[in-house]
């Protein structure tokens, strides 16, 4: 298929087709490597090329015939002018999808209907024919092309795939005319220059040649010899191990023309590529793996974009087009590097066009993936984010000696102007990936000169050792300390001519995770120190109390080790302990956030690099001694050592935010609640905030909505956050300033101020104006402005005790991330809504069901979502009341129109039409045994699209004298309808599971009686 991943190879063996000086002109047939190892490449031989790239790079985009905008334009304009809907694009994260990392092909978002899944309320459900252009990540997982980015002239991390769709509607035909049209006449593709492949059969699993698609080709005027047979590896296209398949036709692209270039189809040559690939979905592969034929044959094609511009601009490479070269130019403004050339490989000799296009291609990807959702972080798709990011950042700084910290929001603007007019997610969102974006940044340019300081020392040991590789501790230390991915450290590697062993690595990764859990395992609270400890260090040691004034500063400092603590006792050196034993280590100064005013602790590091690490899992103040307590991984630590403190400021941020979010929360809550809500209690970590306050009763619907509005309110203001260190009494004299009860405050106390200066208030601190205001005594970090908290959502609010209330809210990302979970729900509940009321509604609803409860999002969209849901069950339960009340009467009146029409008749054995229906079948059953009590019936109901069937049995008198009953009767079926019965004489009633038996059955039962009377 169309992808960056398709197999071709570098365009710096673009000398395969120049002259060969003092040798025979080589054959196509001639290996790559014996060409490129022989060939001189005098630099006049890549003119060509650098003019192509020129012409493009160095109009104006009106100037280009193919300018990359209408490419697609045009592609979409075809499709729909042959009745296709331009559908929008698909996330490219697949929340919905667990089993992939990201969208990694075009045809993700339509799975449900080649699977025959989708809903007939879905609009999917509608669609014959479709066409769109899929933003596709692939990176991580089973498509990944990370590390072959910006050493080619074709891959990509993010791509677009253009696509037409036919659901059952046109099939080979219309999809082999489309593609040659719109390729050689449309677009303007020189025929000669294409090449088509079908798939050439496969005798051991019973697969024909596809001379079809092959005839077709010829038939829209392919010569033959441009038309090539594939294997099952590049011709036939399966979904998975089992569902829908079959085999495809590839259209590949020669770039240099005037040649037969067949015979370097699929071949990995660099200048015959694969552009389109269209897909014949027409058998369905089973769980034996055999193939059916599908009774709905469907079209899947895929364009890679990218390439289609490249041939319509006639470039060689991907990268030489405007698709790119307006981040190029943005790029170039940013850094000041010299300006883009297209060089790979050997040309590229400072490695500056590999690190323009990394970049560029990193900022796409990381842009598109931000705005669907996927946020950086240490699992799943946001470690892939992060990974990229980091190896962005790191070709940034060294290639193109770019300024790191908001690198990558400065060339976000390009991308902005060139793509938000199709995708318009990416305006809307661009606030978010700015403040991600720089956030993530921020926080690996804080390690990365260290980084790659120590990768340096690594690196040269390993020479001087004359080892060919780094050892896999080497290479996970550099993670856990520095946050170097290990894909970038093994980048750096191979640049150095070293090796990463991945074994190893995993190695050093489990041991460090066994040590962290064994040190949390043993130490759920890590060891105090008691007023007898605290005294020794204040009256005998004399030392001074922490200085942790550098916790309200971003960023790193350094502190000076003073003593370290065992549980029991202080010693000065961690020589004769062994390492990952859980410890203790004082500073004379420190910039981690003990624990207290309920936030949580920080975590983080207190390293010396290459000499020792330690890393810090809890913080505790006692008595004015701040307490990092966690276990050293490497090296020795001894009084007086200088160590670099690194809270984890990624874990922080969310702290800070939920610390402000909070205080805006409890002010907003008296603002609608009234001066009786006092704080009872609150806890902050990077998750969430939690906030006990006092108040009667339960906090309604209306007014959480009303106080969730106006936190968002404060926090759209983007008002500044103040902080001053005050005298305690003085402090207490600001009208509505909020303290907790009871709790002890020191002298001078901090006041945080939200929107005010504090000053202003103390000049006048009786105004009543100053109510209006959020001001607190708190000793906990915060935000610089209220904007950053982006949203506030309250997920919950409930009652821990008479008269105290709870509520849980998160902020910043997480509460960006319940918003989306949301609206996938949403989707969910529209998709009910819109079904018509039946079997697959009633089994839906119980999904749905189960899905909203377990469902952590807003509150009070939830109770929106609750109300709709209730309406749909009522509405349910309505209807099934009503068309029970009609399968009754149906079905009494069928059996009774039988005995009406055979009055001698004694008994009634038969289908009903109706489904499963129980209490039906139980209500005719009724109707004999208190009306009818001489006559019998064994009655069936049930359908293929309930999957299900009800059979009911009542023994009247008459057949009840000959020795029938209702227990061997019904016996005699229920295993045919794949289930039991059940019941007390003269009556069975029974469900199974297999509804195309029911024939069968009542041919048994019909059968099991004639048998018994001796008929």
């Amino acid at each position: 298929m169309a992808t960056s991943s398709a197999r071709c190879g570098m365009p710096f063996l673009l000398p395969l087709l120049l002259r060969r000086p003092h040798a025979a002109q080589p054959t196509l047939a001639t290996p790559l490597s014996t060409l490129y190892s022989s060939w001189t490449i005098p630099s006049l031989d890549f003119a060509p090329q650098r003019r192509r790239f020129r012409s493009t790079a160095g109009m104006a985009t009106d100037s280009v015939q193919w300018p990359a905008k209408r490419v697609r334009q045009t592609f979409f304009d075809y499709f729909e002018e042959r009745g296709h809907t331009i559908v929008p694009s698909g996330s490219v994260v697949p929340h919905s999808d667990p089993t992939l990392l990201f969208t990694n092909a075009g045809m993700n978002q339509f799975k449900p209907i080649f699977l025959g899944t989708v809903s007939q309320a879905d609009p999917m459900a509608s669609l014959k024919r479709a066409a769109d252009t899929q933003k596709v990540i692939r990176a991580g997982g089973k498509h990944n092309d990370l590390d072959d980015v910006g050493k080619d002239s074709y891959h990509h991390t993010f791509f677009e795939m253009l696509g037409n769709w036919s659901f059952g509607d046109y099939f080979k035909k219309e999809a082999i005319e489309m593609a040659w049209d719109l390729l050689t006449r449309v677009y303007g593709l020189d025929p000669a220059r294409l090449y088509v492949t079908y798939f050439e059969g496969n005798p051991s699993l019973n697969l024909e040649p596809d001379l079809e698609a092959k005839d077709l080709w010829k038939a829209v005027g392919v010569p033959e010899d441009h038309i090539i047979p594939g294997n099952m590896k590049d011709n036939f296209w399966e979904m998975g191990d089992q569902g829908p398949c079959g085999p495809c036709s590839e259209v590949h692209y020669d770039k240099v023309g005037g040649r037969n270039a067949a015979s370097l189809v699929n071949m990995d040559d660099p200048l015959v590529v694969e552009v389109w690939n269209i897909v014949f979905i027409q058998f369905d592969r089973q769980q034996d793996k055999s193939l059916k034929s599908l009774p709905a044959k469907h079209i899947d094609t895929g364009m890679g974009y990218e390439r289609l511009v490249s041939a319509l601009q006639d470039t060689i490479s991907n990268y030489a087009t405007d698709v790119f070269t307006p981040l190029f130019a943005k790029i170039q403004e940013v850094t000041g590097a010299r300006p883009y050339t297209d060089k790979y490989g050997k040309d590229d000799t400072d490695g500056i066009d590999m690190a323009y296009r990394v970049v560029a291609d990193h900022t796409r990807t990381l842009s598109f993936a931000i705005t669907d959702g996927a946020v950086p972080n240490n699992t799943g798709r946001g470690y892939v984010i992060r990974r990229i990011l980091r190896r962005g950042v790191r070709y940034a700084r060294k290639y193109l000696n770019a300024e790191i910290g908001s690198f990558f929001s400065r060339i976000l603007p390009a991308l902005l102007e060139q793509m938000g007019e199709q995708f318009p997610a990416l305006v809307q969102k661009q606030q978010d990936i700015k403040e991600i974006l720089d956030e993530e940044e921020e926080a690996f340019a804080r390690t990365l000169d260290r980084g790659e300081a120590q990768f340096e020392k690594y690196a040269a040991k390993a020479t001087e050792d004359k080892a060919n590789k780094l050892s896999g501790d080497v290479v996970w230390r550099l993670y856990d300390t520095f946050g170097f991915p290990v894909d970038l450290t093994q980048l750096m590697a191979e640049e150095r001519g070293l090796a990463i062993d991945e074994d190893e690595v995993n190695v050093a990764k489990e041991k460090a995770r066994e040590a962290s859990k064994a040190v949390k395992d043993s130490n759920q609270t890590f060891a105090k120190l008691n007023v007898h400890q605290i005294a020794e260090l204040d009256q005998e040691k004399r030392l001074p109390r922490t200085d942790d004034e550098a916790k309200f500063v971003k960023g790193d400092s350094k502190g000076k080790v003073q003593f370290i603590f065992d549980g029991k006792a202080f010693s000065e050196s961690t020589k004769d302990l062994p390492l990952n034993t859980p410890i203790g280590i004082l500073l004379d100064k420190t910039n981690f956030y003990a624990e207290s005013g309920g936030q949580v602790a920080d975590t983080g590091r207190l390293v010396i690099d290459d000499v020792a690490d330690f890393k810090v899992m809890d913080v505790q103040n006692f008595g004015g001694y701040i307490l990092h307590s966690g276990y050293l991984e490497y090296g020795v630590l001894s009084s007086g050592d200088e160590v670099i403190c690194e809270y984890d400021e990624l874990r922080r941020s969310p702290i800070r935010n939920n610390h402000t979010g909070t205080h805006i929360l409890n002010h907003s809550l008296r603002e609608v609640l009234g001066d009786d809500v006092n704080q009872k209690g609150s806890l902050v970590d990077n998750e969430k905030l939690r906030f006990d306050f006092s108040h009667k009763a339960a906090v309604k619907i209306e007014e959480l909505k009303i106080v969730e509005e106006k936190s968002n309110g404060y926090i759209r203001d983007n008002g500044k956050v103040y902080y001053k260190d005050v005298d305690l009494d003085l402090a207490r004299q600001i009208e509505g300033v909020r303290a907790v009860f009871g709790e002890t405050y020191p002298n001078p106390v901090r006041v945080v101020s939200i929107g005010i200066d504090v000053d202003t208030m103390l000049a006048e601190p009786k105004k009543q104006e100053w109510r209006k205001y959020s001001v607190e005594f708190c000793g906990g970090t915060h935000v610089d402005q209220t904007g950053q908290l982006k949203d506030l959502v309250i997920v919950e609010e409930s009652g821990i005790a008479k008269g105290i209330r709870r509520i849980i809210a998160y902020t910043g990302e997480a509460a960006h991330q319940v918003q989306r979970e949301a609206a996938e729900f949403a989707k969910r509940l529209e998709q009910l809504e819109a079904m018509p009321f039946g079997v697959e509604k009633e089994g839906f609803v119980k999904i749905v069901s189960q899905e909203l409860s377990q469902l952590t999002i807003s509150t009070l969209t939830k109770d929106e979502f609750n109300k709709r849901f209730q309406d749909v069950s009522n509405s349910i339960i309505a209807e099934q009341k009503k068309r029970q009340k009609a399968e009754s009467k149906t079905a009494l009146d069928t059996v009774l129109k039988h005995f009406e029409t055979e009055a001698d008749s004694k008994w009634f054995v038969g289908r009903l039409p109706i489904g499963a229906n129980a209490k039906a079948l139980g209500d005719v059953i009724k109707h004999f045994q208190n009306k009818d009590k001489d006559r019998s019936v064994y009655i069936f109901g049930g359908s293929k699209e309930e999957g299900a069937v009800a059979h009911g049995v009542y023994v009247g008198k008459h057949l009840s004298s000959q020795g029938v009953t209702a227990e061997q009767w019904a016996g005699s079926v229920s295993e045919i309808l794949g289930g039991r019965s059940g019941g007390k004489e003269p009556v069975r009633q029974g469900q199974g599971t297999k509804p195309d038996n029911i024939d069968d059955g009542v041919a048994e039962a019909t059968k099991w009686l004639n048998e018994k009377l001796k008929l």
